[in-house]
């Protein structure tokens, strides 16, 4: 079976819905089955008054012409959602590709901007998506999560993570098994290493 993994979150702001849809799939994974399995998920959840916006690792390189590219595409456009990133997500050694991208609708988002981030934690370097035309709610008397990461919590994380043996990793040949014993075991470790904590916005 292919490895895909999809995340849904619902934002519901004063101007409209948007839902933010995550997804990974891994190089050896089957396309069509991803295409489906995408195709259904957004079936689901396309509609006139939801801004979509669909982000991940899709192990679809957008830096040459292929067929997998072009399938993606065919099926995105059909949800009105085309790609925004334009610059190589992971560059290795020689290497330089764009294989995590960000879709939106350009109608609905028409000032936009995306720009990377170096993040030091992956191979692949993070984008940044802003929507301009966004109305957001006063929360000002609301509660909020927030993670503190800085020099010290992140040499704790990196430390904590040296530690882990990865045996659970390495010792299984199902791709599924093993991405999800490795992101069990990283996301238990960022937890630890960058607890949430609840903070209230301060009035100006």
């Amino acid at each position: 079976m292919a490895n895909f993994m999809a995340q849904l979150l619902y934002l519901h702001i004063l101007s409209c819905t948007i839902v933010i849809i995550t997804v990974y799939r891994s190089p050896s994974g089957n396309i069509a089955y991803f295409l489906n399995n995408l195709k259904a998920a957004l079936n689901q959840i396309y509609s006139n008054t939801v801004d979509i916006i669909l982000c991940g690792d899709l192990d679809i390189n957008y830096l040459s012409d292929n067929q997998n590219k072009q399938a993606l595409n065919s099926l995105l456009t059909s949800y009105s959602l085309h790609r925004v990133t334009d610059f190589p997500t992971r560059i290795h050694n020689n290497s330089n590709t764009m294989i995590d991208n960000i879709f939106i609708n350009k109608v609905k988002n028409e000032n936009y901007s995306v720009y990377s981030i170096i993040n030091g934690l992956s191979d692949h370097d993070a984008q940044v998506l802003s929507l301009s035309d966004i109305i957001v709610p006063d929360d000002r008397n609301e509660l909020y999560s927030c993670r503190e990461i800085s020099t010290h919590s992140l040499n704790e994380f990196k430390t904590n993570l040296s530690y882990e043996a990865w045996e659970n990793v390495f010792s299984d040949n199902d791709t599924n098994i093993t991405f999800n014993n490795f992101l069990s075991t990283f996301v238990r470790t960022f937890n630890a290493s960058f607890p949430q904590k609840k903070n209230r916005i301060k009035a100006e």
